[in-house]
């Protein structure tokens, strides 16, 4: 469907960074230089890593010098969208007020301005590639259940997600993941999908660290749509040859009091009439489901306890959180909850290569916390 649009937005996005380049003091050459760098660092956003990963090929420095172009582009294309917004209600005021006539035409043509939204965009884009490269903190997350097993008062659960491991987050990176979850020491550790970011056998040596993950009751994994990207059977395989836990649409019984149940593997959110996962859903005990994503929460919530989830990214950046719940049938991060079912949506331990950059949207390992003490949930930041 983005495709038939991507002619119009192409056009748009090019007259925006005509114009950015336009009002700079730079000679014809700048203009254009500026103009191209804007261009190619916008068109690296584009989904083209499930079909082509230039970033495999490319060494850490310049992959990360990529993204901090990208990050550029992205924030300058949004900020001058901002100014011509701003710009338009200025024309209307100045119909009226013709005083404003003067303060509208430099908001569109003013070199300072330009150059302000520049200085501005030079600022945000290393310290949201920062906030995406840097290893996460914990994040406690106390969800609490009236009905909840005696057994389970003050379980813990560590959740991973989108750790798109191999391009920006390499060994050390995950090597870091890992300690910090172990030094938690959480009952379970599960982690819901988009565990890498090209073919396992690609990236063995950064995957490694995942195999000092332990914890009483297991280590579990479901896929992505990025493991179905790169080839689905070869993760599986991978898992299989590593002793990896992975649940594809199948369940385990912990305990007698809780089960663990993990989603088929697959491309998109599963249509509203598909019963398949819940098939495999125990009827005795508290009932832990793990799906890559939240979308499925309106179908299984009557038939779980608690839902773990990623995908979104919490939105990536503060201003597309809307967007993105809109396209995940009304989740981007946190807590969720229906009938007495508990939804959680990870903002993602990583990010996906090509946008490794967050604004005011931290990336987390999370710790989930259960207890009965009463019925309400709360996160603690």
């Amino acid at each position: 469907m983005i495709f038939q649009f991507l002619v119009p937005i192409s056009l748009a996005v090019c007259i925006v960074f005509a114009w950015g380049a336009y009002t700079l003091p730079f000679s014809s050459k700048g203009k254009c230089f500026f103009f191209a760098l804007n261009v190619f660092g916008l068109a690296y956003i584009i989904p083209i890593g499930p079909f082509l990963d230039p970033a495999r090929y490319l060494p850490y420095p310049l992959v990360l010098g990529l993204a901090l172009l990208s990050a550029f582009a992205f924030f300058y294309f949004w900020i001058k969208i901002m100014q011509i917004g701003i710009a338009i209600v200025l024309f209307i005021i100045s119909i009226w007020y013709k005083k404003t006539k003067s303060i509208r035409n430099a908001a569109f043509t003013s070199c300072k301005v330009n150059i302000l939204l520049i200085s501005i965009c030079l600022i945000t884009a290393p310290y949201s590639v920062y906030e995406t490269t840097k290893v996460p903190r914990v994040k406690h997350v106390t969800l609490k259940y009236e009905t909840l097993p005696e057994e389970l008062e003050n379980y813990t659960i560590a959740l991973l997600t989108d750790t798109h491991t191999g391009l920006i987050f390499q060994e050390k990176w995950q090597e870091n993941i890992v300690r910090k979850i172990m030094e938690a020491k959480p009952q379970l550790i599960v982690h819901t999908g988009d565990i890498g970011d090209v073919k396992p056998q690609d990236i063995k040596k950064h995957l490694a660290p995942l195999k000092n993950l332990s914890a009483p009751d297991g280590v579990y994994y479901v896929f992505g749509n990025h493991e179905n990207y790169h080839t689905l059977a070869y993760w599986q395989n991978f898992f299989k040859e590593n002793n990896l836990n992975v649940l594809e649409n199948e369940a385990i019984q912990i305990h007698e009091y809780l089960s663990l149940t993990g989603a088929s593997p697959r491309l998109r959110n599963f249509p509203a009439d598909t019963a398949e996962p819940l098939k495999t859903i125990p009827t005795q005990g508290f009932k832990i489901f793990l799906d890559h994503y939240p979308a499925s929460f309106r179908k299984t919530a009557p038939h779980i306890d608690l839902q773990l989830s990623g995908h979104t990214h919490g939105g990536t950046v503060f201003f597309l959180a809307p967007v993105v719940k809109k396209f995940n049938a009304g989740f981007v991060s946190g807590i969720y909850e229906q009938n007495k079912a508990k939804l959680y949506v990870s903002s993602g331990t990583g990010i996906w290569t090509y946008t490794a950059f967050r604004l005011f949207v931290p990336s987390e390992i999370t710790l989930i916390h259960l207890t009965g003490k009463n019925n309400r949930g709360h996160e603690n930041r």
